[in-house]
């Protein structure tokens, strides 16, 4: 939806062509439920740096004066999450694992439910 003023999104980064994505080709893909899955062009000459991949959540602060390309000027910093002691009497299992979890075709999340299973 159309922001003349700063506000704040968080979506999917997607490439809106095949093959590898570059600066001009990043869209930012919504939510299923917030915004029915809709993607919008975003335009990151006013970033200095960057580093994004598909697949990737992001937290973006910007405009999209037009409604259809978000102008971000600041890539938002994940929250760290809380800590918890490790009791030493309980084993500890650690999996490691590098999305994105979904298909280029389907949000359905398949590939991470096969990868728990």
């Amino acid at each position: 939806k159309p922001s003349q003023g700063e506000c704040k999104v968080v979506g999917r980064v997607c490439c809106d062509s095949t093959g590898k994505m570059n600066a001009s080709s990043v869209v930012l893909e919504g939510s299923i439920d917030v915004s029915y899955g809709k993607r919008v062009s975003v335009d990151l000459r006013a970033l200095d740096k960057y580093s994004l991949f598909p697949g990737q959540i992001v937290a973006l602060e910007g405009t999209n004066p037009t409604g259809r390309k978000f102008i971000p000027t600041k890539i938002l910093d994940a929250v760290p999450l809380k800590t918890r002691a490790i009791s030493p009497d309980k084993p500890v299992t650690v999996f490691g694992a590098c999305g994105p979890y979904t298909s280029q075709d389907s949000l359905s999340y398949e590939p991470l439910a096969d990868l728990l299973s």
